[in-house]
Order: C-alpha cells, then sequence, then structure tokens
C-alpha cells in the first residue's frame, strides 16, 4: 500500500472515530442529570429522592418570598423595599404578569412532581436493602409533601389543575383540565389518607409521621367546614404525650411544641432569617401588632417576637440564626383549631373551646378567658389569639379570607381578589387552552 493510501485510508478512520465520538457525546446527558429511569432503583435513591423532596418544600414551597407575600397580605407585617409590587401585595391589586407570581406557582409544581417521581416510582424498586418498613414510610412522606402542596397551592390561587403522574415533557402539562379549589382540596384528603396507614407513630419532628397526618388533616377540615372531623383529628394529636405546649412560652424547634418543621443547615440557610434580622432586612412588624405583642394582656410572653431595637425600629423575632427552622405546623395551631372545631360543629362546645384557648393563653403567661363568653366571642377571641401566636407566620391572610372576615378585617369586598390570579405566562404556554383565569383578572 503506498503512501498516499495509506494516508487516506488514516483519514476516513479518523473522520469515523471523530465523528462517532461526536455523536456519542451530543447523545450524552449533561453531567448534573440523571436519566429518569434510573433516579429512585433502590433504597439510596430512594431515600435521596425524598430528600429532595423536604428540601424542595422548605426552599421552594416556604421561600423567603412567598412568606413575604403572605405576611403582607395580612397587613400586620410591612416591607422595607417600597417596591412597586409591595404595593400591588398590600392593597390587593395583583396583576397576573407579577413575576414571583410565576415563582410561586412553579415552585409549587416542582415539589408536586419530586412527590410525583416518588410515588410513581418507589413501589416497584427491588432491592433487599429497602424494608417494607422504610419503603412504605417513603411512600408516606410522599403522599404528605404532595398534600400539603396542593393544600397551599390551592389556598393561594383557587383554581389549578392536578397533576398525578410526574411530568416529564412540556405536553405532559397539556390537557389536564383545570379543578375547583374544593376539587383540590379533595385531593388533599385522598392523599392524607392515603400516607396515614403508611407512616411511622414514632414522632420525628423535621420528617411526617402518622400524627402530622392527623394535624393537617384538621388543618384541612377546618378550612372545608368539617368541623366535628376536625376536632377528632386535633384531639389525636393532643392527646399524644410528643406534644405539649412549654411554659414559658419559647420558639417551637425541636421541642413538643413543634409538630412538623423545616431544617436548615450552613449550607442550606433558611432565607428567612434574612427577611428579619439583617441590616438589610426586608420586613418589619407594624406598630399594631408589636403593640399586641408587647401587651401583658394579650401577647405576654409571645412579646420576645417583635422587640424594638436602639434605633426605635421594630424587629421580628422568629428566626434567632440563618439555620433556625420554619415551622409548619405548631402545637397551638392543634389547640386553635379544636377550640374554633368546637365552636362552629353542630352541636357546640363552648366551654371545651374556651379550655383551648386558655391552655395557648397560658402558656404565654396570658390572662385565662371568662366562661361566660357566647359563641361570637369566642370566635373574635379566636382570631384575635391566632393573630398573635402566628404574628410573623403565614396565617393571618388566609384565617380572615377562610373565615369570611376579609370585607371587615381588611375591607376587601371583591371576593375575587381573596384568591391569587393564575400567572399570565402559564396560560399563554398552555397550548391545550385547558388553563383559565381566575374571575377578577382579566384574560390573562
Amino acid at each position: 500500500m503506498n503512501k498516499i493510501h495509506r494516508s487516506l485510508l488514516l483519514l476516513i478512520f479518523t473522520t469515523s472515530l471523530f465523528s462517532i465520538s461526536c455523536r456519542k457525546f451530543l447523545e450524552e446527558s449533561p453531567y448534573d442529570t440523571i436519566p429518569d429511569e434510573n433516579t429512585i432503583y433502590d433504597k439510596s435513591s430512594a431515600e435521596a429522592a425524598v430528600r429532595g423532596a423536604y428540601r424542595s418544600l422548605a426552599s421552594l414551597n416556604y421561600s423567603s418570598g412567598f412568606q413575604n407575600t403572605i405576611l403582607q397580605s395580612g397587613g400586620d407585617i410591612k416591607s422595607l423595599n417600597n417596591a412597586q409590587t409591595d404595593l400591588n401585595v398590600i392593597n390587593y391589586d395583583l396583576r397576573s404578569d407579577i413575576a414571583f407570581l410565576s415563582t410561586y406557582w412553579g415552585n409549587f409544581y416542582n415539589t408536586i412532581n419530586r412527590a410525583n417521581h416518588v410515588i410513581e416510582k418507589l413501589p416497584i424498586v427491588n432491592d433487599i436493602k429497602l424494608s417494607t418498613v422504610l419503603k412504605d414510610q417513603l411512600l408516606g412522606e410522599a403522599y404528605f409533601i404532595r398534600a400539603i402542596s396542593y393544600f397551599d397551592l390551592a389556598r393561594t390561587f383557587g383554581n389549578v389543575q392536578i397533576f398525578l403522574t410526574p411530568t416529564k415533557v412540556v405536553e405532559d402539562k397539556f390537557n389536564v383540565k383545570q379543578s375547583t379549589q374544593a376539587e383540590v382540596y379533595n385531593q388533599v384528603l385522598s392523599d392524607l389518607n392515603k400516607a396515614e396507614p403508611l407512616l411511622p407513630v414514632t414522632v420525628l419532628r423535621n420528617r411526617v409521621a402518622r400524627s402530622t397526618v392527623n394535624a393537617l388533616r384538621a388543618r384541612l377540615y377546618l378550612y372545608t367546614k368539617k368541623y366535628a372531623e376536625a376536632e377528632a383529628d386535633a384531639s389525636i394529636v393532643i392527646g399524644n404525650a410528643a406534644y405539649k405546649l412549654i411554659k414559658p412560652f419559647a420558639l417551637a424547634a425541636g421541642t413538643t411544641e413543634s409538630v412538623l418543621e423545616l431544617s436548615y443547615s450552613v449550607n442550606d440557610v433558611n432565607a428567612g432569617y434574612a427577611q428579619w434580622n439583617t441590616s438589610n432586612r426586608a420586613l418589619e412588624p407594624k406598630a399594631v401588632i408589636h403593640n399586641l405583642l408587647n401587651d401583658p394582656a394579650v401577647g405576654g410572653d409571645r412579646k420576645l417576637l417583635s422587640v424594638k431595637n436602639s434605633s426605635g425600629q421594630f424587629i421580628g423575632g422568629i428566626y434567632p440564626t440563618n439555620t433556625s427552622a420554619a415551622y409548619l405546623i405548631r402545637t397551638a395551631e392543634i389547640y386553635l383549631i379544636r377550640a374554633e372545631a368546637r365552636t362552629l360543629k353542630t352541636s357546640p362546645d363552648l366551654q371545651g373551646a374556651i379550655d383551648d384557648v386558655n391552655a395557648v393563653r397560658l402558656r404565654a403567661n396570658v390572662p385565662a378567658l371568662p366562661n361566660t363568653l357566647t359563641k361570637e366571642d369566642i370566635l373574635l377571641v379566636i382570631e384575635n389569639e391566632r393573630r398573635v401566636e402566628f404574628a410573623l407566620e403565614p396565617f393571618r391572610w388566609f384565617d380572615i379570607v377562610r373565615t369570611g372576615r376579609a370585607a371587615a378585617v381588611f375591607n376587601l369586598n371583591d371576593p375575587d381578589k381573596y384568591i391569587f390570579p393564575i400567572p399570565a405566562g402559564e396560560i399563554l404556554a398552555d397550548k391545550s387552552k385547558s388553563l383559565n383565569q381566575n374571575p377578577g383578572y382579566g384574560k390573562n
């Protein structure tokens, strides 16, 4: 073979090899992704997937931005940024094109999708290291995480789409009908009922247990006005020795006052800390809630939630450090849920309701209520007790809306504004036209 032929063959071989190599390189998945079929295949990957769902719950669902918006909507917390979007929030004048709405919407669905992957794939994992007990627990946790995500999605946006299988490509989002808020709440109940028997009885504050289901279901029943059921679930939690009120009042992390909390670390910090504590903080308690918290007859020991610094500024004291836990469900809420349910059920138990409110008040060193209160008195007392107990947590907006008191408390007479608009970008991206804007917010 002459030199020219040898060179030509070498060129062809090299070109072919380069072509194969390039094609193989282009077909490889990016370094930081894992092919979907391999994401959950053994004990280790299953546990990692559930940890990822918890982390998504902590960093996405309960992001500092979401809490900021709900806190401002509740009227007792003000923004120090004075941005136009803050004005939209406090004036109840949200627009569907405000960017943070798309962020919150996407965050909720991101967490739901993580849970859906676990729910779909975990049952078919075959690994001798993955015991039936652990598999059940992980599956129950995924059902719970999906449930609480849909619960918050529904109470924020109202009418949303329900996805029960993983969204793997954009087309998976098309042709999925928009469910009513009531239908979404039914799905939440279904997921909680599925989770309950799968979960352990043992309580870990930063992981879901069987009693955690009772706690969230009690909250759900309160929203759906099933008061006898709310009382029953709340009583199960209160009857569990793992959940007790502690005197004097203290932040709940890691104690019997915590039913479910979100954990943070130096590698995954609680972004809410910066909202309240740094020199560049974004939020401040208003004078009205500061004064209530610092009134011995109202706030009692809860005064530590709002303190005045040397410059006369009000500082929110919910997160002492950037690794402090965030509270999803606290024992005090369960007492107040039961008090409200006892007041509103078909055969009211007013004395039982007063006892529950007093349990929360006395542990905060606040005087007990008299036993002569009427039903209407008790409901107003509960509303005000929730206001100070959860002053720096995203409760008040949802509380006032669900009790039908938005017109009286917020001077908000337009019921269309009781839920947020569907993000315009989501509607425009929905080629199947399955997603429609909520009433009162225009076409998109």
